[in-house]
């Protein structure tokens, strides 16, 4: 019998389970980094009480999805994502998490295939609920003390080069189009010591790159009883570590601030790449979106950031085919796209959102004119990617080793501080490095570097040393 629950008050009443030697378990993880970082702190929790991960296409007891819902498509991959864990192993436990879980829990409870349904608010009492229905229990819930994460600092990042560190959750703003207030709650700030403790234990752990990452970062600190500013913890970090380089995750126009940018100038080990998301470059449709600046203010600031930080990947997101868009509307955003100095666009076709304003507002754009309109960005942005990649040709980079592309490839992977993936020959030792190497020609799309020999032997001695 399978049972389907409310996401903030979970209760079960699961058949008794054949205690197994191995308790095996399964996460997939959808959409944001803040998801991934969520789902390694359940996947560590369950490896110390000595459970067995399986990979998603494996059989296992127990398999917990860790959904998206920015877009219709999210939803949809969450959906297949339960369809196939249960073909794959008709006798498992699923559980659905996240945003998704949060905001439309009736209607994943409505599939036959999902076991348990458990919002954002309670996803860390997961794996103690887990525990207590696998050793048999008939009725299960989830208790409050699982709820507050007793040691909620993360080891390590399962098949990851780089680590992602939550720095705030949760957002204050009230964009018309968007899900996630609803979903993720207030912004809430993580304390600046446990972000410090987060990051000492990674370092020593060995990884040599850490993303910030949150809802809305650039708020971070506004809701401490000691007030901080984003760019003040960045400076901290930088002080506290002397061989990581950190780097941001997205974060709004009127967020980016001079202290921040005189802080890429100064080191190479904060990365000179920005995401500020742009959705609209059309004051009326900007204002429909209720995003909190104009066509002008967001210009002014990207071609601020251009100016200030010498060789700066600026990334950013467009959404296409908002509500009452027209081809006059696309236009302006189209032409304000092309003439910033941008690095690459997503590009994201409005995909309404139940209980959110722009759901329920009338002109709605043909969906094959969002098709066309997407590809002619996709375009313009793959235009830009591809120039902004010659023009590293001939500098020198600090690149993080993330491993070969594939198993019988000669090259590994390195990513710039600026964003570029670069192929090279090197060490296998080196992956999860940070080595200096020339960017010395472009082909295809890709850009191809030679580590410099100085870089490797002195990575190679530190690794020994270790």
């Amino acid at each position: 019998m399978r049972v389907r629950n409310h996401p903030h008050l979970v209760m079960t009443s699961f058949f008794m389970m054949k205690k197994k030697k191995n308790k095996t378990f399964s996460i997939v993880t959808l959409g944001c980094k803040l998801n991934q970082f969520d789902s390694e702190l359940m996947r560590e929790r369950l490896l110390e009480n000595f459970w067995e991960e399986k990979d998603f296409s494996d059989i296992a007891d127990f398999y917990i999805i860790n959904s998206c819902t920015v877009t219709a498509r999210s939803d949809a991959r969450c959906r297949n994502a339960v369809r196939r864990a249960r073909k794959t192993s008709p006798e498992a436990t699923i559980i659905v998490t996240g945003c998704y879980a949060e905001t439309q829990p009736e209607k994943l409870k409505s599939m036959r295939d999902v076991d348990l349904v458990i919002g954002n608010r309670q996803k860390f009492g997961i794996p103690a609920l887990m525990e207590r229905i696998a050793e048999g229990e008939k009725n299960c819930e989830i208790q409050p003390e699982d709820l507050s994460v007793k040691n909620d600092i993360i080891e390590s990042f399962f098949h990851h080069s780089r680590a992602f560190v939550k720095i705030q959750d949760g957002c204050n703003s009230a964009c018309s189009y968007c899900i996630i207030p609803r979903a993720r709650g207030k912004s809430r700030s993580v304390p600046p010591a446990e972000v410090f403790r987060q990051i000492e234990t990674l370092s020593k752990n060995g990884f040599r790159e850490i993303v910030l990452t949150g809802i809305h970062i650039g708020r971070y600190g506004l809701d401490l009883d000691r007030k901080i500013r984003l760019s003040d913890l960045i400076e901290t970090i930088l002080e506290k570590t002397d061989d990581l380089r950190l780097r941001l995750s997205s974060i709004e126009v009127n967020e980016v601030d001079e202290k921040m940018l005189n802080l890429m100038n100064l080191t190479d080990r904060f990365a000179r790449h920005l995401h500020i998301p742009m959705q609209s470059g059309d004051d009326e449709i900007l204002k429909a979106m209720r995003r909190p600046y104009d066509a002008a203010k967001f210009a002014d600031k990207i071609v601020e950031v251009f100016e200030n930080v010498e060789n700066v990947a600026i990334g950013t997101d467009i959404i296409v085919g908002f509500p009452g868009e027209d081809r006059r509307h696309f236009n302006n955003t189209y032409a304000l796209a092309s003439k910033l100095p941008l690095t690459y666009f997503h590009v994201f076709s409005f995909s309404p959102r139940p209980l959110t304003e722009a759901a329920g507002m009338p002109s709605r754009v043909h969906p094959e004119e969002k098709k066309r309109r997407s590809k002619k960005l996709i375009a313009l942005g793959k235009r830009k990617r591809n120039l902004f990649m010659r023009n590293q040709v001939g500098k020198e980079h600090k690149l993080l080793l993330q491993g070969r592309p594939h198993r019988t490839s000669r090259f590994f992977r390195g990513l710039t501080g600026n964003y570029c993936q670069v192929l090279l020959k090197c060490d296998p030792k080196l992956k999860g490095q940070l080595v200096s190497a020339r960017v010395n020609y472009y082909s295809m799309g890709r850009l191809y570097a030679v580590i410099n020999e100085s870089s490797s032997r002195k990575n190679e001695k530190a690794i020994g040393d270790r």
